[in-house]
């Protein structure tokens, strides 16, 4: 059986759709968190100086957040039921990150001095209602499946999962308040297979 080792450091933030798909997958696992300082120590050794970082068999390292979760959906069955829906799934993560990069500004002037941050959020909010709200809706919408994808639970709805989760950790209305954002969330935390994770797993701000 392969083994794994999932590093990455004690907040949510990238590692956890990683640790949500292995564990709904019900695939054994080296849940590695450290501490930041860690993360220096061991530059030298990662591919490209940073984390997360998936080690298999304790000798093939793969880095990078999105690599790391598609390898993996590949390897459960979590990209889509063709080659075409596999491109759609591709597509909703990249579109996902386009709302990630347009509120990272606000995170990052919660979490350092907050400067800017009103400018920031209404920056944030008008983005995701001129340029992103819509299309999501309508994509959801369309699945009819109570995820992105029309045959169901595919790998980006980990991370959507848990882009609404840390909204609600920092209280910002304009994802909380998307019905459909929410419908991901509570469908991919209501799966079975993480009940037991998400019930004793250390929680996080980000």
């Amino acid at each position: 059986m392969v083994q794994y080792k999932f590093t990455y450091g004690k907040a949510r933030g990238l590692g956890e759709p990683v640790r949500l798909l292995l564990h709904y997958a019900g695939v054994p696992f080296e849940d590695e968190r450290i501490e930041f300082g860690q993360v220096q120590e061991m530059r030298d050794e990662l591919p490209f100086g940073q984390i997360p970082l998936l080690t298999i068999d304790g000798a093939y390292k793969i880095s990078q957040s999105r690599a790391i979760l598609r390898y993996l959906a590949r390897k459960y069955n979590l990209t889509g039921k063709d080659e075409i829906e596999e491109a759609k799934v591709d597509s909703y993560l990249d579109f996902l990150d386009d709302l990630a990069n347009n509120v990272r500004p606000y995170i990052m002037a919660l979490r350092g001095n907050g400067e800017d941050k009103d400018k920031k959020y209404e920056a944030a909010k008008t983005y995701i209602e001129t340029k992103w709200e819509k299309f999501f809706n309508k994509t959801v919408d369309a699945s009819g499946s109570g995820f992105i994808s029309n045959s169901g639970l595919t790998y980006p709805d980990f991370v959507f999962a848990c882009f609404y989760e840390t909204a609600t950790k920092i209280n910002f209305e304009p994802i909380i308040n998307m019905k459909n954002f929410k419908l991901i969330h509570d469908n991919v935390k209501s799966l079975p297979q993480l009940k037991e994770y998400l019930s004793s797993r250390p929680d996080s701000q980000f």
